[in-house]
């Protein structure tokens, strides 16, 4: 039996909706700042972001007159704000999300931290907190709706075709999280990767700023922890590329596991944090992924098999590489090209009966990963 975390559930959906309407009567008298998953702001159209709480007040206490408008103050700006805080932190219901992802991607992508944005993040932390060892954990498929209540986590966007050779470009980023790093005197570094870097070209890019001698091809997770007990870093940087989901959706030969595969994931990050930890260093650790995965499950019986295409644009279900300018695509340029991905309910084919879980569109499903920031 496929076994999956609980989605939200219609109560939780009503009262995340009833929240939101309270919060939009609110700023037709004042702008309110807002406290929590930053998802359901895309649900508030007709309202505008505050990003610098000093400047607006300013800006209010200036004797010019301001434009009005309908506007919130965003989570990160609050201590000086005179007016009152609106929460909301349930993350909303991944359908409702999917289909407003469609027509709001560009909001998205100034509301939500986007891969892109991880080694920026990283830096910044990095400068404040001066950890002893940073480390960068991406993994092959994993959505931001696959992880537990409870499991403190910010939703991170795919922001374009939401498929493995894009995603990992975009969280190792350029310059790269090891570039950065190491301008801030992180040079003892180690990678950790499935694949051989001279003859897989994504894994030879990911880590091609690393020395032939700081990258380890590893058959199991156990070895990139005894590699590092080994080290014994003192100011250092880890990046780890592992395995996620991803198998377990595309060629599965019974109903996956899922929730048992999702649980190793954090108990490995977890592990990977203790043995960095060891010796009582300050570590700074980042869990991300380069695109989560639509289940089965949630496609089942809703899904729209489109029938306007080519026979070579159906090979993948929720992409197609190239443009093509449907009511049912959103056409974005990045690593590898121009893709068309599709909106929800729309495949280009049925999916295969081994076949669990898809990716490369846009749904709340795929284009939202976790960000998972801890420190010791």
């Amino acid at each position: 039996m496929i076994e999956h975390y609980p989605e939200s559930q219609n109560s939780r959906a009503s009262g995340t909706a009833a929240l939101l309407s309270r919060m939009s009567v609110a700023m037709d008298a004042y702008p309110p700042a807002f406290l929590g998953n930053a998802l359901n702001l895309l649900f508030l159209d007709d309202a505008q972001p505050i990003r610098y709480a000093s400047a607006y007040l300013r800006g209010l206490d200036s004797p010019n007159l301001c434009d009005v408008y309908r506007e919130y103050l965003m989570p990160e700006e609050h201590a000086l704000w005179p007016f009152p805080v609106h929460s909301i932190t349930e993350r909303p219901d991944p359908w409702l999300l999917s289909e407003k992802l469609h027509d709001s991607f560009n909001a998205a992508q100034h509301l939500l931290p986007t891969q892109r944005d991880v080694g920026r993040i990283l830096h910044e932390k990095a400068t404040k907190l001066q950890p002893d060892i940073v480390v960068l954990m991406v993994v092959d498929g994993l959505s931001y709706y696959d992880l537990p209540d409870g499991v403190a986590a910010q939703p991170c966007l795919v922001n374009g075709v939401s498929i493995t050779d894009f995603g990992y470009r975009e969280v190792i980023g350029k310059p790269t999280v090891s570039e950065r790093l190491f301008s801030l005197g992180y040079s003892h570094q180690m990678g950790f990767t499935y694949y051989d870097v001279e003859t897989n070209p994504l894994a030879s890019e990911l880590y091609g700023v690393f020395g032939s001698s700081q990258v380890k091809r590893v058959a199991t997770f156990k070895e990139c922890l005894e590699h590092i007990s080994a080290e014994g870093m003192s100011r250092g940087f880890v990046q780890v590329t592992t395995a996620g989901l991803d198998g377990l959706c595309h060629h599965h030969q019974d109903e996956p596991p899922v929730k048992y595969y999702t649980d190793e994931i954090l108990n490995r990050f977890d592990a990977l944090v203790s043995y960095l930890h060891e010796g009582n260093r300050k570590v700074l650790a980042c869990l991300t992924a380069d695109h989560g995965i639509l289940w089965r499950h949630s496609l089942e019986r809703k899904w729209s098999v489109v029938n306007d295409l080519q026979v070579d644009d159906k090979r993948c279900v929720r992409h197609i590489r190239g443009s093509r300018i449907r009511d049912y695509t959103l056409v974005k340029s990045g690593f590898g090209g121009t893709f068309s991905m599709l909106r929800i309910p729309y495949i280009t084919r049925k999916l295969r009966n081994n076949e669990w879980g898809v990716h490369g569109g846009i749904s709340a499903w795929e284009s939202i990963v976790p960000l998972i920031i801890r420190t010791t």
